[in-house]
């Protein structure tokens, strides 16, 4: 009897124990298991979502790059055709070529063939040149680019000598609008027969 009283207590613990045991695993289950809308949030987290693009800002054109026809580059306002050599006509004979001019800037020589000068709008650079009375050679002298007109030119004798001091010829030109143009003169009987040595004059001019 006495066994069996034993036998009967140590079934009631074991019994208690395994309650104890499975109260602890269901409150340890309910407690640590996930929600369904922690489950369905994270699988929404794991779906990819396209990344939003945002356009860059438009960049505005570089002013230091001179646009074609802009007032940034004043020789690009030249028409094709004056861009091109020409001989141009004087606008203004009523001042005898050998007398002075008002309003000029430079007055250059032969020695001085190879500059660049400087003009305002209105300014007036002269160009001295020799010339042999006694041969029939000439000046042929065309300009390119914009920003000039001719004056007036032409030749005269002092009747000194042949050569240094007897004939000149001079042209005057008058800045007239921005630009930058060139004269390129050669001395021979034409254009095409220009003798090896001859006498030559060049000159950069830009009109501001």
């Amino acid at each position: 009897m006495e066994k069996l009283k034993i036998n009967a207590y140590y079934l009631a613990v074991l019994v208690y124990l395994v309650i104890l045991v499975i109260a602890g695993s269901y409150f340890v289950y309910n407690t640590y298991r996930p929600s369904e809308n922690l489950h369905q949030d994270q699988q929404q987290d794991l779906t990819l979502q396209p990344t939003p693009v945002t356009p860059a800002p438009a960049q505005p054109a570089s002013p230091a790059v001179p646009i074609t026809g802009s007032t940034q580059d004043p020789v690009s306002r030249c028409n094709p055709q004056d861009a091109e050599p020409r001989v141009p006509v004087p606008v203004d004979t009523s001042v005898p070529i050998q007398d002075p001019m008002p309003g000029i800037r430079y007055s250059l020589n032969e020695s001085e063939s190879g500059r660049t000068i400087v003009l305002e709008k209105g300014e007036i650079v002269e160009i001295n040149l020799r010339w042999a009375p006694g041969v029939a050679w000439s000046w042929n002298i065309p300009v390119s680019g914009c920003g000039l007109e001719l004056v007036n030119d032409g030749y005269y004798d002092t009747g000194t000598d042949f050569w240094n001091t007897s004939g000149h010829y001079r042209a005057r030109y008058r800045a007239v609008s921005p630009g930058r143009s060139f004269i390129d003169g050669t001395f021979g009987a034409s254009p095409s027969g220009i003798a090896n040595g001859a006498p030559e004059f060049n000159l950069t001019v830009i009109v501001k």
